[in-house]
């Protein structure tokens, strides 16, 4: 495979959206291998590695971590030519109990990168641009600080509109349009632009390549409903970092009422009920109206009410099916929803079935693909007439 450059896309949140992004953009100029938004187990790692062609110029591969060596068992596997670092945040804190602890598994990744190899970092995070030390690869960086091998600036994303900015390489500049929601999603499409350009794709072909990306399933993916809502889907892994980065965008949006629906969240550091406690403080400061669901729903719920929101614009359910049905009857045009919940509980579901019927209610489950992909869903749209009395 000396034909083929190995791309390893890794950091602690945006890896899917950065994959979609610079598989898009190579895709466009050259036999490129990548798969979409999927799990990033080593068996998966395995097949993408196997799934390579010799017509295949460049394999891009996303790579997660949930302890510690994977990272570095996958850097043997890969053997990746070009390694992408995007963040490092407080993920997976049962097994990394600090984020140096985090840091430190994320560099694994460039142990078998050599002197003919790239690395691409955020200059944004200081643990990320330490790993540069050492490095026997070049090194090329990306972010908001002016001395950045790719800098971005005026960034603009207040829904309804997409994030936007202007990004400047070399002696290269272009204005890019997204369709993804919310600034924090900056970093996974410059880190992709960064290495398109590192790759030789000019810098304005690839900025015009990402205006064809579509935001990644329950990757703050927006859904518009038959009732007019709009639902921000961020359901496939309710951390604290993507919770918050979730919030900041909802207070900074333009809608008629901005609407919460929250289960529980991971990586908070803080036992069961102070962890929802803590959601319900969280939520009471960005939105008009919050749906909590799960078995302390009803604690989250009092906090947000103690701490500003009315009785009347908080509801809590232990059920998905009695949330489903208030919001059925509660949702109306104009409404903009942000759903979070641990791709565990599967509470993707609750936004699904404003769609249509389901079959599925499992209350746990230990697949890792969203419902929409599962053929338990069985999901029926409603008909139209139905849909118009929603």
């Amino acid at each position: 495979m000396f034909r083929t450059t190995f791309i390893a896309i890794t950091g602690s949140v945006g890896k899917s959206s950065a994959t979609a992004c610079l598989g898009t953009i190579l895709s466009a100029h050259f036999p490129t291998n990548w798969w979409p938004g999927g799990p990033n187990t080593r068996t998966v790692l395995s097949r993408i590695v196997l799934s390579t062609r010799f017509r295949h110029r460049f394999t891009v591969i996303e790579v997660g971590t949930r302890a510690p060596g994977a990272l570095r068992r996958a850097a043997w596997m890969i053997a990746p030519d070009v390694v992408v670092v995007l963040r490092v945040l407080n993920i997976h804190s049962n097994s990394f109990p600090t984020l140096d602890d985090m840091a430190a598994e994320k560099a694994q990744l460039l142990s078998r990168i050599g002197k003919r190899g790239i690395a691409i970092l955020n200059a944004d995070d200081p643990r990320v641009m330490a790993m540069a030390d050492g490095c026997p690869a070049q090194v090329r960086t990306f972010g908001m600080s002016a001395d950045s091998f790719a800098v971005a600036d005026q960034v603009s994303a207040e829904w309804p509109q997409r994030l936007t900015f202007r990004v400047q390489c070399q002696n290269q500049s272009a204005q890019v349009e997204t369709n993804f929601a919310g600034e924090h999603l900056l970093t996974s499409v410059l880190a992709a632009l960064t290495t398109a350009v590192v790759c030789r794709v000019p810098l304005e072909q690839a900025a015009q390549a990402i205006k064809t990306v579509q935001p990644v399933p329950g990757r703050m993916s927006p859904m518009y409903l038959p009732n007019g809502a709009c639902v921000i889907r961020d359901d496939f892994n309710a951390t604290l970092p993507s919770l918050i980065a979730g919030l900041e965008f909802l207070a900074k949006a333009q809608a008629s009422r901005r609407i919460v629906v929250a289960g529980d969240v991971l990586d908070t550091g803080l036992t069961v009920r102070p962890r929802a406690r803590d959601l319900g403080r969280r939520v009471a400061k960005a939105a008009d109206m919050a749906v909590f669901l799960g078995r302390e729903g009803r604690l989250a719920a009092r906090c947000a009410v103690e701490d500003g929101m009315t009785q009347t614009s908080v509801r809590a359910f232990e059920d998905l099916r009695e949330a489903v049905e208030f919001l059925k009857s509660e949702l109306r045009p104009g409404d903009l929803v942000l759903s979070s919940g641990w791709q565990g509980r599967h509470m993707e579901r609750v936004t699904l079935s404003q769609l249509g019927d389901i079959a599925c209610w499992m209350e746990r489950c230990p697949k890792i693909i969203p419902c929409e992909m599962c053929p338990e869903l069985k999901l029926v749209p409603f008909p139209p007439c139905a849909v118009s009395s929603i």
